[in-house]
């Protein structure tokens, strides 16, 4: 996880920063929007995936793509120097374009989540025709900023989706756009609209050390903390040091005094640790979400996620 999460951020920087760049023009790059699906695509492909799987990986993570392929021997390390450069490695995963293996292009907001849906329907028309069965699961790795999309919801909501138990649905649930805090990404509004579509829904909002720590005498109280405060507030908290962090969590509210005295009983560094622990950063809270799926019918893992997990940002307003 950690080299694919290295990987990854230095292509990037190396695109902007060290290769020469004659017409000053900004390369651009999603450093922040890779990082926050590291964890997901690491326990994806070298735990979870079988040869016989497709997985369309969501444009702004391209950069870990091309990460585990290099590391899997599948795309030659001259390229890591060339991301964003004409003839090198493309900023949204390419079929045509890409030296490594890309299952599904992606690039258009919404196709890409909806591709592998497709890849079921047109592998199970060829068995029909050639009386083989086909395998393996079609997954989709897409951004929660993707659910805008009219396409996904049209594609939801199609009955004969229902009976695609090879579609699994990965959401990296950052609750970040480009440019801003989303005010009002509530998860339970997503479960309840793939609920209700006939999905199977299950959702990796804490990893285990945060978990222990709301296992703890008042932890209840953390947890409906955590829970209910807005997702600016929650991005605040993401970027305090370690004592603003300790004033800040408890908050104002009628339980703040019982949140303080959990905290007295943790060290600066756990607590500095748990509060960025959130289940799609949790490799064994991961392993629980696949091992769960049921192959009867479409499922979403809404998987809670830090954009730009694993950068410095303490401290950064």
């Amino acid at each position: 996880e950690e080299r694919v999460l290295w990987l990854a951020t230095s292509m990037v920087h190396h695109a902007n920063k060290v290769r020469p760049n004659a017409s000053g023009i900004k390369v651009g790059g999603h450093q922040a929007s890779s990082a926050s699906m590291a964890t997901i695509m690491t326990t994806l492909w070298f735990e979870e995936l079988t040869r016989e799987d497709r997985v369309s990986v969501k444009p702004h993570a391209s950069p870990v793509l091309h990460a585990i392929n290099y590391l899997l021997g599948l795309l030659d390390e001259s390229y890591l120097g060339r991301l964003r450069e004409f003839g090198g490695l493309q900023p949204y995963p390419s079929r045509s374009k890409d030296a490594d293996p890309v299952d599904y292009s992606t690039g258009s907001v919404g196709i890409g989540a909806t591709a592998p849906i497709w890849g079921a329907v047109s592998r199970r028309v060829v068995g029909t025709i050639n009386g083989t069965k086909g395998a393996g699961r079609q997954f989709s790795l897409l951004g929660d900023a993707e659910l805008d999309e009219g396409a996904i919801w049209e594609a939801v909501l199609d009955p004969a989706v229902q009976e695609l138990g090879e579609v699994v649905w990965i959401v990296d649930l950052n609750r970040q756009s480009l440019d801003r805090v989303v005010p009002n990404m509530a998860a339970a509004k997503i479960e309840g609209l793939f609920e209700a579509a006939g999905w199977q829904v299950i959702t990796v909002r804490f990893g285990q050390l945060l978990e222990e720590l709301m296992n703890m005498p008042g932890g209840d109280a953390l947890r409906e903390r955590i829970i209910s405060m807005s997702n600016q507030e929650y991005q605040r908290l993401l970027r305090c040091d370690r004592a603003e962090l300790r004033v800040r969590l408890p908050g104002d509210g009628p339980q703040a005094h019982t949140i303080h005295l959990l905290c007295a009983e943790i060290d600066d560094d756990r607590l500095y640790a748990a509060i960025r622990n959130l289940g799609g950063h949790d490799i064994a809270a991961l392993r629980a979400a696949y091992a769960q799926i049921d192959d009867s019918r479409p499922t979403a893992i809404i998987a809670y996620t830090v954009k730009g997990y694993g950068l410095p940002l303490e401290g950064h307003p």
